[in-house]
């Protein structure tokens, strides 16, 4: 009950409040979040170093934390403030690359997967090609209270996104792609199913099973698709080409050969700003990564960019601009 009243609070807010003002009051929970959310800071910053590398200096793992964080609050305020955003806002600050990957997968008339992962807003590609007029369907994983569930399900019907539930989905999600409909699920998060191992910034972690089995099994194309925030606030939705399934080997080998290339992908993504890439419990590990609970996840403002000066959209001690 809590959660809901909470996430109630940042659709009032995000409605009502400057997405200036939004982005101060989102990172000042998201550092007070970071300050009391122990396993939580650490499994950051220890998936930092690794992302960072060596080299990284312990004060530049602890501010790419707090960004990690405060990048999350971001992203909050702009899933639940986006039934404001009318076409013009999508027009005028969404860039969009790869448009003709996307027509050139649904060409084969059997649909296609956008794979992406819980970098930056990441709903709002799914909200973009929904207003495109492309008929697209999001597998997501339900949140453990319905009422929440009920918020976030609501806010994609908005923009043209049909939702189906990971437990019950399979169904639907083989439907659409026979009606050649796009489909969006995330790849980079194990949710306690069966699980592929990959390589990722060189070591070894596990990716759930699911997207590179249904793109096997129904034989479509699975482009790795990602959304990132710019310097100046506004996005780019990045659309890649369809990943190459190996024609031989066991059904085993060409899901572990399409997963470890997403990974591929995924990995240059989260290279070019780690800060909006929002994991938080310990990606690299002996056995199959699980997710544990987080205060995220009730109420957790957190995540940003700050990694690479190019991409960031503010330095490590500013307060965002809208």
């Amino acid at each position: 009950m809590l959660a809901y009243w909470g996430y109630l609070m940042v659709v009032a807010l995000a409605r009502i409040l400057p997405r200036r003002v939004q982005y101060f009051v989102a990172c000042r929970v998201a550092d007070l979040n970071y300050l009391f959310d122990r396993s939580a800071r650490e499994a950051v910053k220890a998936n930092l170093r690794v992302i960072l590398g060596p080299e990284a200096s312990e004060p530049h793992v602890r501010r790419q934390a707090r960004w990690v964080f405060r990048s999350f609050g971001m992203y909050l305020c702009e899933f639940f403030g986006a039934e404001g955003f009318g076409p013009e806002f999508f027009d005028e600050h969404v860039a969009i690359q790869g448009r003709e990957h996307l027509d050139a997968a649904l060409a084969g008339g059997r649909g296609m997967l956008f794979v992406s992962g819980h970098y930056s807003n990441w709903e709002l590609g799914a909200f973009v090609v929904g207003r495109l007029g492309y008929p697209i369907v999001a597998l997501t994983r339900p949140h453990a209270a319905q009422r929440v569930n009920e918020l976030f399900v609501g806010q994609r019907r908005k923009h043209g996104v049909t939702v189906v539930h990971t437990e019950t989905g399979a169904r639907a999600v083989l439907r659409a792609l026979r009606e050649n409909r796009p489909v969006a699920i995330l790849g980079d998060r194990s949710t306690g199913g069966p699980t592929v191992r990959v390589t990722l910034f060189g070591r070894p972690t596990y990716l759930p099973q699911g997207p590179w089995r249904i793109a096997v099994d129904a034989g479509v194309p699975l482009l790795p698709t990602f959304v990132h925030r710019r310097f100046n606030r506004d996005y780019t939705l990045e659309i890649g080409a369809a990943l190459p399934v190996p024609e031989e080997g066991t059904k085993a080998e060409r899901m572990a050969a399409l997963a470890q290339a997403y990974a591929l992908a995924l990995e240059a993504r989260v290279k070019a700003d780690p800060c909006q890439w929002a994991v938080f419990y310990p990606l690299w590990k002996d056995g199959p990564a699980e997710e544990t609970p987080l205060a995220a996840h009730r109420l957790m403002p957190a995540r940003a960019g700050d990694a690479q000066r190019k991409s960031q959209p503010h330095s490590a001690d500013e307060t965002p601009r809208a």
